[in-house]
């Protein structure tokens, strides 16, 4: 047996055997769906105008009837951040006596700013002392 692809009597340029396969983003399929809601339009009109299959159209407005077509993703709110120099915060943290507990030789800064206030952490700082700041800070 032959395992060649099987030669069609189309034109190489519209044969969908020699085309990857076509995926749509939420947001192109929420589009197209919401075109089908509009008065006086029909589903193979919209369907033949995006180029997609009505078989296809129909099962994209079956699931967001239902509520199962993935909806848009949300973009990301940005935090913004500031760089500042930790010299003059490195001699007044030096003055702290050391925290209790095991603690790991690590250098680092942790800086966490609530309602104004700011609480800078240098250095090897253990677990437990993080966890009591964070919940003392969750209570206000």
């Amino acid at each position: 047996m032959d395992a060649k692809a099987k030669e069609s009597g189309a034109a190489p340029d519209l044969n969908w055997r020699n085309k990857p396969r076509r995926t749509f983003t939420p947001e192109q399929r929420l589009a197209i769906v919401r075109q089908t809601q509009t008065p006086g339009v029909s589903v193979a009109e919209v369907a033949q105008r995006n180029r997609v299959n009505t078989n296809l159209l129909f099962k994209w407005m079956r699931l967001q009837a239902r509520g199962l077509l993935p909806a848009p993703k949300e973009s990301v709110a940005l935090v913004p951040v500031t760089v500042v120099k930790t010299r003059s915060v490195r001699k007044k943290m030096a003055k702290a006596t050391k925290p209790a507990g095991k603690t790991k030789a690590t250098t680092g800064t942790i800086e966490i700013e609530v309602a104004g206030a700011r609480i800078y952490l240098h250095g090897a700082v253990s677990e437990s002392d993080l966890a009591s700041t964070l919940r003392a800070l969750s209570r206000k």
